[in-house]
């Protein structure tokens, strides 16, 4: 494969990451507000040993036991479970991928073990690096090693499935909790539970709901912006499907760009001040959006910017702070400049900082650890169930029953055993070159709890055919 045609394979699979991940977000480097400074690295084990390994309002999650791994599922020695972590890290073309999937797992795992394990099972991890291109190869130690996956993600996810009895997910019998899901493939598949899932037959609408309450008149003609590659199509027609249901914003013909990236937005910018349009919406990076953004700010374009979540990352202010300047985001975790409102948020920030050396600040990192929470909520119900024998099946039917979830109080209320989206969230705008609540206020009217709005049928479902069957395992729910 040539390189340049790599190129844009790459850069269409990180803005696929970015947009399909529910609750995906802030993903700097440097530590965000609330975390990451050093001084507050006694806080977590002291949290653990006060409260019996507690995160946020989930009690008693790690500890001491006699739990022991259902034979054959995993090469597990005595008092240890095997988990794989994926990400795409190693990755030449863009290192340190997904980084922040790892970090956070590495985070978690040390501090359940240092307070006993899961019913004293040593976590120990798999670093299943797939490298973007090498997910079969990273498959294959999986299904040899491990007992599941945990708190990590391929950007190509829909490799997993190989058809191999090796290399397989569900020829191997394997389970995933995973930091998100990208592919309609891996989306549609069973033996996997999502935390705060994104569906690819389904859309929120709350934040399209509160846009156009905020900005009734900037909402009224709206322009996608996406990158050219079929596998962008799927997340553009989840968002006209939500735009649909909502009604009242007038859909103006999208606008692509090529995924590489442009030598020069202002032609691109042009169109979009030229087709009428009074907000727009963005399907890409945060690095070619903010080339696109400071482009319109010079071409005197004054609509409103609404995006998803990946676009609350502080890249967005690379091309200036005023290019950025009013962009609403919507996101269904915490933000981290709340940190200190929100105990699991903050012990998140505490841990990372406690336990992992530069490590990577993100509400990606938020889903992972949320993911680890639901894994061992489920883990700790099997082994009470089955005489302290933990066992594949038992640990995604009950991950799979679980309706109500927040990670401890990270994030909005989701339903990960029926894989809707959250019908929760909040609107965050940039302002002088930081980020802050906008909507809704914290106690306010519309606060439906924990800062959180939830309007009543607030999710779209996609009609249109996206091509592609669900992968069923009948071991395990569907």
């Amino acid at each position: 494969m040539k390189r340049n045609a790599t190129q844009r394979i790459l850069l269409a699979l990180l803005a696929v990451v970015a947009l399909v991940a529910a609750g995906c977000g802030a993903s700097g480097d440097e530590p965000a507000a609330g975390g990451g400074d050093g001084e507050s690295e006694g806080s977590t084990t002291t949290l653990a040993e006060a409260s019996g390994a507690s995160w946020g309002d989930l009690r008693n999650l790690c500890g001491p036991g006699e739990a022991t791994v259902a034979p054959g599922e995993g090469t597990s020695a005595p008092g240890t479970i095997n988990i794989a972590v994926a990400s795409d890290r190693g990755s030449d073309l863009r290192p340190g991928l997904n980084k922040e999937l790892w970090d956070a797992s590495v985070a978690f795992s040390e501090w359940c073990n240092a307070a006993g394990g899961i019913q004293g099972l040593q976590i120990e991890l798999i670093d299943s690096d797939g490298k973007l291109f090498e997910v079969e190869s990273a498959m294959t130690t999986i299904c040899t090693e491990a007992f599941a996956m945990v708190g990590g993600a391929f950007t190509q996810d829909q490799l997993e499935f190989s058809g191999k009895p090796g290399s397989d997910f569900h020829e191997c019998n394997m389970i995933d909790i995973p930091g998100f899901a990208v592919s309609p493939e891996k989306g549609l598949s069973n033996g996997q539970v999502q935390v705060v899932p994104n569906p690819p037959k389904k859309k929120s609408t709350q934040w399209l709901i509160d846009f156009k309450k905020l900005e009734p008149e900037d909402s009224k003609k709206n322009i996608v912006v996406y990158g050219e590659l079929p596998s962008l199509q799927v997340v553009k027609t989840q968002y006209d499907a939500a735009v649909q249901q909502v009604g009242g914003i007038e859909q103006l013909p999208a606008l692509p760009y090529p995924v590489t990236g442009l030598s020069d937005w202002t032609p691109l910018a042009q169109k979009v001040k030229d087709s009428g349009a009074t907000s727009l919406y963005w399907i890409g990076e945060p690095e070619n959006a903010a080339n696109l953004f400071k482009a319109l700010r010079e071409q005197g374009w004054e609509g409103t910017i609404i995006n998803e979540t990946n676009i609350y990352d502080d890249k967005v202010f690379a091309a200036g702070d005023a290019a950025a300047e009013g962009i609403l985001v919507r996101t269904t975790y915490h933000p981290f400049e709340e940190a200190s409102q929100w105990p699991a948020v903050q012990q998140y920030l505490d841990n990372l900082a406690q336990y992992v050396t530069n490590g990577k600040v993100a509400s990606l990192g938020l889903q992972s650890t949320s993911a680890w929470l639901l894994f061992v909520t489920a883990a700790n119900t099997c082994a009470e169930k089955n005489g302290n024998v933990i066992d594949r099946t038992c640990v995604i039917t009950e991950a799979d029953a679980i309706t109500e979830w927040t990670g401890g109080g990270m994030h909005a209320p989701s339903d990960p055993g029926r894989e809707n989206p959250a019908e929760c969230g909040l609107l965050v705008v940039a302002k002088g070159g930081t980020w802050e609540r906008l909507y809704p206020e914290i106690g306010g009217t519309d606060d439906d709890g924990d800062g959180f709005h939830c309007p009543p049928d607030s999710v779209a479902t996609v009609t249109e055919d996206l091509g592609v069957e669900a992968k069923i395992n009948p071991k395990y729910p569907s």
